[in-house]
C-alpha cells in the first residue's frame, strides 16, 4: 500500500540513485545491439538550468528512454562547453572584487585561475540536469577544454591550415570595445532603439557647394575615406569624380558613384567608412579606397584622428565632434531616429565593426557537400521550414572569423618566426625551430580559437576521435538543439562531419520551441518573465516539469507558458497516483492472470484496445517529433480512459464480487500506461512500477528504465463489432450523463429514457453507469416525445424525461442564445472553408481542423434544434 499523499521528494532521488547504481545508462560500445545515439548541445560551464535546458534536455530524455526501452544500444553522451567569453568574464569580475586583474596575474596564472573556477562552478548545471532525470552516460561527460578533445581541436585547425583553408588577414569584424575582442554573430543581440541622427556638411574643394550626410555615428568620419551617391541620381550626377573636404580635417575625399546608395534614404547621400560599416568596407573593396581605423581596442580614438580627440572615448568624442561641426557651422540639423544597435550578449555594450587582423578559416571549399546532404533530403530538419534558412547560409556563406583575444579558451597552434616572419602549425610537440630560415626565436599567436571550433567537431571528438573513434557511436541519430544556433553550430557540424568523417554527424535535427510567456515575449531577465525550474521542481516534482514543458511545446514555434501551468502538470501525476493506490489497494495477496487464461469481457477489451491504439498512435508523434501530440494521446488516455472508464468499470466488477479477472486486467493496462509514461514522467512511473507485482504478461527486469515499451504487435486483438457496440454504449452513457447534469438530476435518482437506435448497445451497462430507469425504443418514423432533453450523435437520438428537475422556459431562452452564438461561428467557418485560396493555401492539418470544428458545431446546433422542438407541447 502506498502513501495517501503524492510525494515526488520521497522517492525522486532514490530511484534517480538506484538507477546509477545499476548503471543502467552506460553505453556498451561492444554491444551487438543496434545503436541510438544523441548528443547532448553541451551547455556552458558557466550556466544553470533555465526552461530552455528543460524543455530541450526532457525532449532528448524522452527519445533516448523510448528507444532504451525498444532493446537499443543507446547512447546519450553528455558534455559541457568551456564558454570562452563568459567564463573569461566571471573569472575577471571575481578578480576585480579581489582587487586585481588578469593583466595583473599574467597569461599562465590566470588561466589556472579559470580552471579552478571551471572545477569550482562547471559541474552546477550536470548535478541540475540530473535532477531533472536526464539519463545519459554521464561516464562519458565531455569537456570541450579536456586533454582529449584539445588534442582534437588542435588537429583539425592543423589539417585545414595545411590544407590552405585557415589564413590570417585584415578584415571588418564585430568588435566588443569592454571585452577586447572580436565575437562571433551568435553574441550580438540586435536591440531597436530611439537614437539621434546627425546631418552635416562636406563642403566641395571646389568652394562649389556641399554634399549632406547624416549618420548616427559621427565619430566615425575620421575614418571616411569617400562620399557615394547613387550613379542615376540626378541630383548629384555632376559631382561625380569631384572631392569634398573631411570637416575638422585636412584630408580631402572623392565622390563616388556606387548602386548600393538609396536615393529616398536621407539625403541620397552616404559617407563611406570601410574600417567601421560592413557595407561601406564592400562598397571600399569595389573602389579600391583605403581603409582606416580609427578605434583603438578598447573604443578610444587613435592617432587617425585630430590631436584633439586621440584618447577619447568614441562616446565622448560624439559629443566633441557635434560641437566642433556647429562650430564651423557645418551642422545642419539633428532629430530622433529609430534604429537598431549591435549590443554584445556578454558584455552589454554596443558592437563596433571594427578592421582587425584575424584568423579566418576558408568556407567556400566546404560548402558543396553540406548543401547537398540537404537537397538530397539524406539530412532532414523538423520543422522542414528551416531548411531554406540553412541553405540561404550556406549559399551566401562568408569566411570564419575563428581567432578571439581571450586568455581562455584553445590557444592557436600557429608560431610566429621573430627572424622571417613566417608561421608555422604543428599537431603534437610544438615546434623548437623555424621550418623556412631554421631560427629557434619562436613565439606562439596571443590568440584563442572562437568556441564554436572546438564545439563543431563535437560528434566525433567526444568519439576519441583523431586516435581510435569510437565507430558504434557514429553518426548519431538526432540533434535535438535551438534555431538560433543552426548556422553558428548545427550546420558547422554538419560540414566537420563530412569533411572528417566522410559521412553526417546527425540523421534528423530538431529545433525545439523557443520558451516564451502568455504574451509570446521571450524569457528574459530584463522583462523579469522568465520561470526557475526548481522552483516548479521542488512545488510539483521533475515530472510535473516534464511533462508541462513537452505538452505545450508544438513542433516549432513558440512555447507559451505561466507558473499555473505546472498547477496542471501535477495534478496529472497526482491523478496516476490516485488511480495506482486504488488498484494496488486490491491488489494485496491477489494472483495476476494471463489475459490469454480469461475471457475478458467487452469493456475490458475496450481498454485494451485503448491501449494499443495509444500505443500507435505515441509511435507515430514520436517519429514524427509531434511531442505535444504525443503528451496529448498520453494524457487521453491515462486520464480519460484508464482513469476514468477503467476505473469505474473495475469498481462495478468488484461491487458485484467479480475480484481477479478485472483486477488482472486493471494492472496489465496499468503496466502498459507506466511503460507508456516512462519515457516522459520517469520518476513516477518506476516508483509505482516497483510496487506492482509482476504481471506473466510483461517482461520484469530490475528496473522499468529498461524494460520493454510496449509495441503493437504484442498486444492482443479483438473483435472489431464488439468494441463498436460498445463505443456506441459508451457514447450514450455520456449523452445521458450530459442529460441528467444539465436537468441537475441527482447522482442517485433513476430516469426513464426514450432511445431512437439503430445499432444493438449493451443495455446493462447503460442503465447502470447512466442511473437509467426504463429504457423506450423507438422507431424511426415513430412521434418524438415532447417536453424532454435530447442529445443526438451518429445514429442515435436520447430523450429523458426530465420535467420534475428543469425549467423549460428558462433553458428555452439559454438554448436560443447558444443556437444564434453557434450559427454566427457556422457561417465564419463556411465562408472560410468556402474560400478557395484558404484551401489551397492554408497548411492541410488547419484546414482539417476548421473541418472538424465545422463538424462539432453542427452536431451542437442539432442537439439545440431538436431539444427547442422537444420542449414544444
Amino acid at each position: 500500500m502506498q502513501d495517501a499523499t503524492y510525494n515526488p521528494n520521497s522517492y525522486e532521488k532514490k530511484w534517480w540513485d538506484f538507477w546509477q547504481q545499476q548503471k543502467l545508462f552506460e553505453a556498451d560500445s561492444n554491444s551487438a545491439k543496434e545503436p541510438y545515439v544523441i548528443l547532448m548541445p553541451p551547455p556552458n560551464v558557466t550556466d544553470r538550468l533555465h526552461m530552455g535546458h528543460g524543455l530541450n534536455n526532457t525532449i532528448q530524455d524522452i527519445y533516448i528512454r523510448w528507444q532504451r526501452m525498444l532493446g537499443k544500444e543507446v547512447c546519450w553522451l553528455p558534455g559541457t562547453d568551456h564558454a570562452g567569453i563568459a567564463t573569461q568574464m566571471m573569472v575577471e569580475k571575481s578578480l576585480a572584487s579581489e582587487g586585481t586583474s588578469r593583466q595583473t596575474l599574467g597569461r599562465e596564472e590566470f588561466v589556472k585561475r579559470c580552471w579552478q573556477w571551471k572545477e569550482k562552478h562547471g559541474g552546477i548545471i550536470v548535478e541540475q540536469l540530473k535532477r531533472l532525470g536526464a539519463s545519459a552516460d554521464w561516464r562519458r561527460e565531455a569537456f570541450t577544454m579536456s586533454p582529449q578533445l584539445s588534442t582534437a581541436v588542435r588537429h583539425m585547425f592543423v589539417d585545414l591550415y595545411d590544407k590552405g583553408l585557415i589564413y590570417r588577414g585584415q578584415r571588418l569584424v564585430n568588435w566588443d570595445f569592454e571585452l577586447k575582442t572580436a565575437i562571433s554573430d551568435d553574441e550580438v543581440v540586435n536591440v531597436e532603439e530611439t537614437g539621434r541622427l546627425w546631418s552635416f556638411a562636406y563642403p566641395l574643394v571646389d568652394g562649389s557647394g556641399e554634399l549632406v550626410i547624416a549618420t548616427t555615428r559621427p565619430e566615425t568620419m575620421f575614418g571616411d575615406v569617400a562620399v557615394a551617391v547613387h550613379p542615376d541620381d540626378q541630383r548629384y550626377r555632376q559631382y561625380i569624380g569631384q572631392r569634398v573636404r573631411l570637416p575638422l580635417t585636412d584630408r580631402k575625399l572623392p565622390i563616388i558613384a556606387d548602386s548600393y546608395v538609396k536615393q529616398q534614404f536621407g539625403t541620397g547621400c552616404v559617407k563611406i567608412t570601410p574600417g567601421h560599416d560592413f557595407n561601406d568596407f564592400a562598397i571600399g573593396k569595389r573602389h579600391g579606397l583605403q581603409t582606416r581605423t580609427v578605434f583603438d581596442d578598447d573604443g578610444k580614438l587613435n592617432n587617425h584622428t585630430p590631436p584633439d580627440f586621440v584618447g577619447l572615448d568614441r562616446l565622448e568624442a560624439r559629443k566633441l565632434v557635434i560641437r566642433k561641426l556647429n562650430d564651423e557651422g557645418l551642422l545642419r540639423g539633428e532629430q530622433r531616429h529609430r534604429h537598431t544597435l549591435p549590443y554584445s550578449d556578454r558584455s552589454k555594450t554596443v558592437i563596433e565593426p571594427r578592421l582587425s587582423k584575424q584568423w579566418f578559416l576558408r568556407m567556400q571549399p566546404l560548402i558543396p557537400k553540406a548543401i547537398a546532404v540537404v537537397t538530397d533530403k539524406r539530412l532532414k530538419f523538423y520543422p522542414a521550414s528551416w531548411e531554406k534558412t540553412y541553405l540561404h547560409w550556406l549559399e551566401n556563406i562568408e569566411d570564419w572569423c575563428i581567432s578571439r583575444q581571450l586568455w581562455w579558451g584553445h590557444r592557436l597552434p600557429i608560431w610566429h618566426c621573430r627572424q622571417c616572419e613566417r608561421h608555422c602549425a604543428t599537431k603534437t610537440v610544438d615546434p623548437e625551430r623555424c621550418p623556412y630560415c631554421r631560427s629557434t626565436n619562436l613565439v606562439q599567436d596571443e590568440d584563442v580559437l572562437d568556441t564554436w571550433f572546438s564545439s563543431w567537431l563535437w560528434p566525433f571528438s567526444t568519439l576519441n576521435w583523431p586516435e581510435a573513434v569510437d565507430n558504434k557511436f557514429y553518426p548519431s541519430n538526432v540533434l535535438i538543439t535551438g534555431a538560433d544556433i543552426i548556422f553558428l553550430w548545427v550546420a558547422r557540424m554538419v560540414i566537420a562531419g563530412l569533411e572528417v568523417m566522410g559521412q553526417l554527424p546527425f540523421k534528423d535535427v530538431y529545433f525545439n520551441s523557443i520558451i516564451c510567456d502568455r504574451q509570446g515575449r521571450k524569457f528574459s531577465k530584463t522583462l523579469g518573465n522568465g520561470i526557475d525550474p526548481f522552483a516548479v521542481i521542488d512545488k510539483h516534482g521533475a515530472d510535473a516539469v516534464r511533462y508541462t514543458c513537452v505538452s505545450l511545446a508544438p513542433l516549432g514555434g513558440r512555447a507559451r507558458m505561466a507558473v499555473d501551468d505546472f498547477v496542471h502538470g501535477g495534478r496529472f501525476i497526482n491523478k496516476i497516483w490516485n488511480a495506482a493506490r486504488f488498484l494496488l489497494a486490491h491488489l494485496e495477496k491477489q494472483p495476476l492472470l494471463s489475459l490469454s487464461s480469461y475471457q475478458l469481457t467487452v469493456p475490458e477489451k475496450w481498454l485494451v484496445n485503448e491501449l494499443k491504439q495509444t500505443v500507435a498512435d505515441i509511435d507515430q508523434q514520436l517519429a514524427n517529433y509531434r511531442l505535444d501530440t504525443m503528451a496529448s494521446h498520453l494524457y487521453h488516455f491515462i486520464w480519460g480512459t484508464y482513469c476514468d472508464w477503467g476505473v469505474e468499470i473495475a469498481k462495478r466488477f468488484l461491487r458485484q464480487g467479480e475480484k481477479k479477472n478485472i483486477l488482472s486486467t486493471m494492472c496489465y493496462l496499468l503496466e502498459g500506461l507506466l511503460r507508456l509514461a516512462h519515457p516522459v514522467i520517469p520518476f513516477i512511473s518506476e516508483e509505482l512500477w516497483q510496487k506492482l507485482p509482476a504481471h506473466p504478461d510483461w517482461d520484469r527486469p530490475v528496473s522499468l528504465a529498461v524494460a520493454s515499451f510496449p509495441q503493437t504487435k504484442n498486444l492482443p486483438s479483438y473483435d472489431q463489432s464488439e468494441l463498436q457496440r460498445w463505443l456506441l454504449t459508451k457514447e450514450l452513457i455520456t449523452a445521458t450523463r450530459t442529460i441528467r447534469s444539465q436537468a441537475q438530476i441527482p447522482p442517485r435518482t433513476a430516469i426513464d429514457i426514450d432511445l431512437v437506435i439503430e445499432q444493438q448497445i449493451y443495455q446493462d451497462w447503460l442503465s447502470d453507469f447512466a442511473m437509467v430507469n426504463n429504457i423506450n425504443y423507438l422507431a424511426a418514423n415513430d412521434q418524438r416525445p415532447k417536453q424532454t432533453l435530447v442529445a443526438v450523435g451518429k445514429g442515435y437520438e436520447v430523450y429523458a424525461r426530465v420535467g420534475d428537475y428543469l425549467d423549460f422556459a428558462k433553458e428555452k431562452q439559454r438554448l436560443r442564445k447558444e443556437q444564434q452564438r453557434l450559427q454566427g461561428l457556422l457561417k465564419k467557418l463556411e465562408a472560410k472553408l468556402n474560400n478557395p485560396d484558404f484551401v489551397k493555401r492554408a497548411p492541410a492539418e488547419i484546414v482539417e481542423g476548421q473541418r472538424q470544428q465545422q463538424a462539432t458545431l453542427q452536431k451542437q446546433l442539432t442537439t439545440i434544434e431538436l431539444n427547442l422542438r422537444s420542449f414544444v407541447g
